[in-house]
């Protein structure tokens, strides 16, 4: 490493102390891939653009890169060429730096070596950066200790996949959606066919709001989707609202079948008991993992869905329900659309669908013999919560609670139309169907032996 800095600024770190990086090996990367094409890919295999800590490197890398795209030469002249083209070339400094640099490397064979070392001092500076955001945020007795520990992992995160990215121009990446609508897209089925209609299915990165009145199946609703989600990876249940016993109660009802009034009172017969065996075996594997604290915040959500994935491939989180997740803030209204806009963010970060329960308003009297289906205005504290979802359904099972028909309204669509189905409600059995009901639907037989 150089002993002197004198051209950049080096900004210093409380002590005395600088950042990190190599003025050498910044100057030998640059010049090997000025001596040849070769070393582009080379280097580019190693590191990034933005991994140079003097500015002027970054520039002249930049003018490298676009005339490699091109084709074109990527020599002191053409670079040259190229950054006074794009008024670039004082920032860079000056004509005689881009041919000082050629005769910085004798040879262009070290140009990966030398890039990993660039690479490596980047990541360290990176760490420090996210070191002192850490230490600031530790600081501020404000914010709650599981939203700092949770700030902490992704900063930790974002050093390590390096998950801040750079302005990119649209343009840039229009060839890799040609290559995307060239395949199906990545959707995952609902357990109702109706629905999947609609919607489409469930999509990563997108949020799902199953939104109803108080005991009119939300929660039925949404542990089925959560079935749904497990054929193809580990789901994080979030259950705020109702103990994990309870919701294994349901499944063993959906599975059994068997009457939830048996399982409630604890009252199995013989005949119960070998179905109860059945059921036992089809879900035993079944790779849901229930939280069922009382009171949770988003981070602790966030932090669920992270130890669940180390389990296997995540395939969604469910949240039961939106209204009971805290957050900061003494508005109610305030508090649900910002949890909203979060899980929003989850389901992006994680890139699986993010499916959450939303409590709606008790019904109003119904205007005579006419049915009064619920709309988006019955989302309790909830203006952020259309906002933010691509997908709300508001189910509704009218004034006779012992009726057979659960309405379904999709009444919002990001990427489709609003509509509404009838599906069949089975409250004995914990579910909500509209085909033929398949109790191997999550484990099939063959796999079922293999375990047994």
């Amino acid at each position: 490493m150089l002993d002197t800095y004198s051209d950049i600024d080096a900004p210093a770190e409380e002590g005395g102390r600088e950042q990190p990086f190599d003025l050498l090996a910044e100057r030998y990367v640059l010049g090997s891939m000025l001596l040849t094409r070769d070393a582009v890919d080379d280097v580019f295999d190693e590191m990034t653009i933005h991994d140079f800590y003097v500015p002027k490197h970054q520039v002249i890398a930049e003018s490298i890169t676009r005339l490699f795209a091109a084709g074109a030469p990527t020599d002191p002249i053409s670079v040259n060429d190229d950054l006074t083209k794009h008024g670039q070339l004082a920032h860079a400094g000056g004509p005689a730096e881009v041919f000082d640099l050629q005769g910085a490397p004798s040879t262009a064979a070290s140009a990966g070596y030398y890039a990993r070392l660039v690479h490596e001092h980047a990541v360290r500076r990176r760490v420090i950066e996210s070191a002192n955001r850490m230490m600031q945020s530790a600081y501020n007795r404000d914010r709650d200790v599981a939203d700092v520990v949770e700030a902490a992992r992704l900063e930790v995160d974002m050093v390590e996949t390096g998950r801040r990215r750079s302005v990119r121009m649209v343009g840039e990446t229009i060839d890799q959606l040609a290559e995307k609508l060239d395949e199906k897209p990545t959707y995952m089925p609902t357990p109702w066919t109706s629905i999947d209609r609609i919607i489409g299915g469930f999509a990563p990165g997108s949020l799902y709001v199953i939104a109803a009145r108080p005991g009119s199946g939300k929660t039925i609703a949404l542990l089925q989707s959560a079935i749904a989600l497990a054929r193809v990876g580990t789901v994080a249940f979030s259950s705020i609202e109702m103990a994990e016993e309870e919701l294994q109660k349901r499944l063993i009802a959906q599975y059994g079948p068997l009457h939830q009034t048996i399982l409630r009172n604890h009252a199995l017969t013989k005949s119960d008991w070998e179905t109860f065996a059945q059921a036992r075996a089809r879900i035993i594997g079944a790779p849901i993992a229930i939280d069922d604290r009382g009171a949770v915040t988003v981070a602790d959500i966030r932090t669920h869905a992270r130890a669940t994935a180390r389990r296997g491939k995540l395939a969604g989180i469910a949240v039961d329900y939106l209204q009971l997740v805290e957050g900061e803030g003494q508005d109610r209204r305030v508090v649900v659309d910002n949890v909203s806009r979060a899980l929003k963010q989850l389901a992006k970060d994680f890139n699986v669908p993010v499916i959450a329960a939303a409590q709606l308003r008790r019904a109003q009297p119904q205007k005579g013999k006419q049915r009064v289906l619920p709309t988006l205005a019955d989302l309790r504290e909830a203006g952020g919560i259309e906002q933010n979802a691509d997908v709300v359904m508001l189910l509704d099972r009218g004034v006779e609670k012992e009726a057979r028909d659960l309405t379904v309204v999709v009444a919002k669509n990001r990427h489709g139309e609003e509509k509404q189905v009838t599906l069949r409600w089975e409250a004995e059995y914990a579910r909500v169907v509209d085909r033929k009901w398949s109790p191997t639907a999550l484990i099939d037989e063959d796999e079922l032996r293999r375990e047994q």
